[in-house]
């Protein structure tokens, strides 16, 4: 019910850590490291709040059903007690570690819950939402380490992860042509939306791409920290060929999680992630 295996998701904070090549300065991991701790207390919170906001609905979805607090394996008052202590000793860490810290997981924290209660149920701005939260993982990255935002580098995080969260809706909606309508029944889709999600999708992941050859151009070029800055030009261009996988499955209604989850276990999600690094290496 934690949804320990998304914790994933939240390595986010350190991307601004490695982009900013503070990885050899123990001060700013250990900061880093204790506010990734207090997110994933809050991330697991909000996750044990949105199930049992979305109770009925999660019964009659094909997997979700499931789910601890959906089965009955996990009651209730146990949920919600778990969410408010973690909450709590969260945001104990979070003051002490940076009152600009602090204020980025309480806007995580209220946007989390305006979705939960609320937005979720309203088609592509739902979407948008969750794109949204993913940059501010790395707006608490940035925060913790005191660094100037990158405003390239948080235009491509919003479009890059709408389009995977629209990637997610597009094979719910896909599972539900021709059968039922009541696995989208709390999101507020129909099975004849297809087409939209798909356009609006994969726009938003070519918006993506382009921004960050702009990121790359416009800012990560001129900042003489790179020795051979020309090769992340690379990265791009593994990120099409691995987004154009997500959306041919996502289309074919084969991705069985959301994206994200899905490239933690594919094989060649897996390599091109490696592929990404070693040109980041080499590019050092």
């Amino acid at each position: 019910a934690l949804r320990v295996h998304h914790w994933a998701k939240n390595a986010l904070i350190f991307v601004p850590m490695v982009l900013g090549h503070e990885y050899t300065n123990p001060r700013m991991v250990a900061a880093t490291v204790a506010a990734l701790a207090c997110l994933l207390l809050v991330t697991s919170a909000t996750y044990l709040i949105n199930d049992v906001s979305d109770l009925e609905a999660d019964r009659r979805h094909w997997s979700k059903r499931h789910r601890a607090i959906a089965s009955g394996r996990l009651s209730i008052r146990a949920a919600l007690g778990a969410a408010v202590i973690a909450t709590i000793v969260a945001f104990t860490v979070a003051v002490n570690l940076s009152p600009k810290f602090a204020l980025a997981l309480l806007t995580y924290l209220a946007l989390t819950l305006a979705y939960s209660f609320g937005l979720k149920r309203i088609p592509l701005l739902d979407t948008l939402v969750i794109g949204i939260l993913f940059t501010t993982r790395l707006v608490m990255g940035m925060t913790v380490l005191g660094h100037s935002y990158s405003e390239w580098l948080l235009t491509f995080s919003v479009f890059f992860f709408t389009s995977l969260a629209i990637a997610k809706r597009q094979t719910e909606i896909a599972r539900a042509v021709g059968a039922t309508e009541h696995a989208l029944a709390s999101r507020g889709y129909r099975p004849q939306d297809a087409p939209v999600t798909l356009a609006f999708g994969i726009a938003a992941s070519v918006a993506s791409l382009l921004i960050m050859v702009l990121f790359l151009v416009e800012e990560l070029f001129h900042r003489g920290t790179y020795s051979q800055p020309r090769l992340l030009l690379a990265v791009p261009m593994l990120l099409a060929v691995w987004v154009g996988r997500i959306w041919l499955l996502a289309h074919r209604g084969e991705m069985r999680d959301d994206p994200v989850s899905f490239a933690l276990r594919d094989r060649v999600s897996i390599g091109l992630g490696f592929a990404v690094a070693f040109v980041f290496v080499l590019a050092l």
